[in-house]
């Protein structure tokens, strides 16, 4: 064979080898070996078995129930079979971390019994609250304290106010408890029933939660009010018992007094020298401010003081008189129930009587009345006296508690403002 046959030989060899990898998927590449490589364990996808207050119920069934009038630690575990001696057994054994005279009703208890035929009880719990719980071992006659963890979270609401502002905080996600504690933060320098529509609160607060429902009062941080004027607070603890909330300067929002006498109500009258009086039908001066509210709402002292005066006169019905100090007294009219006595020192904020209509009234209100130096005025205009500011050695660290607040602020008040943008 010529030269020139065997390289025309080897080509067509050659392309038929090419033809074959692309068109029929001939592998001309190295051949690998297989290598038995060792299994890798999968991940164990059987559930853990469900366990209750820190006891596995695998083989036990768990019944819960709630704890009765009347009832007491042996009417409790009598119907299950347990005799006198074994509940004085569990008694002594509990004494050092729960006294059973303490069981209240109402509270929840579980029965943990042995899942056979038998269903022999095994363990009583009982929630002194929803962390607290004490477990009864009913075959070792124990008895031991176990908690709940507790889930700490800080969160932010800021909203506008868009009528009742109690109904506008719920809506936003806020607790009744956080709606009360901004009341309170609030309560020396927001007059809430000047609150117009548009008017925003942005709030920074922690709260605490337990198997993810809230647990306890939340701790406001800081908070911002923006109407007519814009008011902020801190929360600043000096030390680790002690702390107050200060505007952006320092300063207490503590006064002397708080702006009403009740959390939650409406002006029905304000004050003034000229007012047709519903009952006599004349105009009259009104030297108060009437605080519309339902029969019962609690009355509160405005200010720390003593009881002056508590009795009953045909205008004021049931009425308290407080003496503050030599300038100020306070005075709080048509009460269904009076809850002081004359001579007895009040707080501010303490509960002093129930909103009625005793006496000149049409309807349920509390007539609010405020000396100073011996004079009726409106509270409402006073510029009354703060605590103490904070001192200058504290201003760096609460000026860095009060940036960082600021700044947790802005970000919650601009995601609040921010358009929501729908993405598909």
């Amino acid at each position: 064979m010529t030269k020139k046959t065997l390289l025309a030989a080897g080509g067509m060899v050659l392309a038929a080898a090419v033809g074959a990898y692309l068109y029929l998927g001939v592998d001309l590449s190295p051949h690998e070996e297989y290598v038995d490589e060792p299994e890798v364990a999968g991940a164990d996808t059987v559930p853990a078995p469900p366990s209750a207050y820190g006891i596995p119920l695998d083989g036990f069934e768990l019944e819960r129930a709630q704890v009765k009038p009347g009832s007491t630690f042996s009417d409790l575990l009598a119907p299950h079979g347990i005799g006198a001696a074994t509940v004085d057994s569990l008694v002594r054994a509990a004494a050092p971390v729960f006294n059973v005279n303490q069981i209240r009703a109402g509270h929840p208890i579980a029965f943990i019994y042995t899942d056979d035929t038998a269903r022999t009880p095994a363990y009583f719990v009982y929630e002194s609250d929803p962390v607290d719980h004490v477990v009864f071992d009913l075959r070792g006659l124990t008895a031991r304290l176990e908690k709940r963890p507790v889930h700490t979270e800080e969160k932010s609401i800021s909203l506008a106010v868009t009528g009742a502002l109690w109904n506008d905080l719920v809506d936003a996600g806020a607790t009744p408890a956080l709606a009360a504690k901004l009341s309170q933060v609030f309560a020396w320098t927001v007059d809430f029933y000047r609150i117009q529509k548009g008017d925003r609160f942005t709030m920074v607060y922690r709260e605490n939660s337990v198997d993810g429902q809230p647990y306890g009062e939340p701790e406001l941080l800081g908070v911002r009010y923006e109407g007519t004027d814009t008011c902020e607070a801190f929360l600043f603890r000096e030390d680790k018992e002690n702390g107050g909330y200060y505007d952006a300067k320092g300063k207490s929002l503590r006064k002397a007094f708080l702006q009403a006498p009740l959390k939650y109500s409406r002006i029905s009258s304000g004050f003034t020298m000229r007012r047709f009086h519903p009952v006599q039908k004349r105009w009259k001066a009104h030297l108060g401010t009437d605080y519309a509210a339902p029969y019962g709402t609690p009355i509160l002292a405005t200010g720390d003081g003593t009881v002056e005066r508590a009795g009953y006169s045909a205008g004021n019905g049931n009425y308290v008189k407080l003496r503050h100090n030599g300038t100020y007294e306070t005075q709080y009219l048509h009460m269904r129930k009076i809850l002081v006595k004359q001579g007895q020192r009040v707080t501010q904020g303490q509960v002093i009587g129930e909103v009625g209509s005793t006496g000149l009234a049409t309807g349920p209100h509390v007539c609010y009345r405020f000396w100073k130096n011996g004079a009726q005025v409106d509270p409402r205009r006073e510029v009354l006296p703060s605590a103490e500011p904070l001192a200058a050695a504290e201003m760096p660290a609460f000026g860095r508690v009060r940036d960082g607040l600021m700044q947790r602020l802005d970000q919650a008040e601009e995601k609040a403002k921010r358009p929501n943008v729908a993405t598909f």
